[in-house]
């Protein structure tokens, strides 16, 4: 097992870049019936209509080593702050396909423009208190030039044994990360 990398300084403190998050809240996301179909349009920032789901989508990054990239979310998003990941992505836009808003995740908070070979790896209904939603889990392997993590969403990154994760003493973690640990790197 490798050493876990250190963050930069104290876990729950604010990272001197951090800047304070406003989510888009004219965003428009497409909301779903049990079986993944759009059925509906709104507005991110609110509740999805009764019976109807929002969706969103996420990558698991691995370096050519296998290390999964776990970061630390900044302490001003408005969902599990001061947790550590491992899913880098967001809410699926109107219109949009799960692997298009995977990719723009990545761009968005990472500054990878591109990712060949990412690919689905699976597909689930998420309940947590955040609400109920469909999560698309993508893989990939990140080759070449290193992450540049926006400071409004991320506060801390790097790449760790999968092992170390779940074990290696970062808490808390957000729950359908650890559960994408569990699913796509068996202990």
């Amino acid at each position: 097992m490798s050493a876990p990398v250190p963050e930069p300084h104290a876990p729950g403190a604010r990272s001197p870049l951090a800047r304070p998050f406003l989510a888009s809240f004219s965003e428009r996301v497409d909301y779903v019936d049990p079986r993944d179909r759009v059925v509906a349009q709104g507005g991110r920032s609110g509740e999805a209509p009764e019976g109807l789901l929002k969706r969103y989508a996420a990558t698991v990054c691995t370096d050519r080593a296998g290390r999964v990239l776990l970061y630390r979310r900044a302490s001003s998003v408005a969902v599990y702050p001061d947790h550590y990941d491992v899913l880098i992505g967001g809410a699926v836009r109107t219109g949009e396909e799960y692997r298009a808003a995977a990719l723009r995740e990545l761009r968005e908070e990472l500054g990878w423009t591109e990712a060949p070979g990412l690919t689905e790896a699976y597909r689930l209904r998420v309940d947590d208190p955040h609400g109920a939603s469909f999560l698309a889990v993508h893989r990939w392997t990140a080759a070449g030039r290193p992450p540049r993590p926006d400071p409004r969403e991320i506060a801390w990154c790097g790449f760790v044994a999968p092992l170390t994760v779940v074990t290696g003493g970062y808490t808390p973690l957000v729950p359908a990360g650890a559960e994408a640990v569990r699913r796509l790197f068996p202990l």
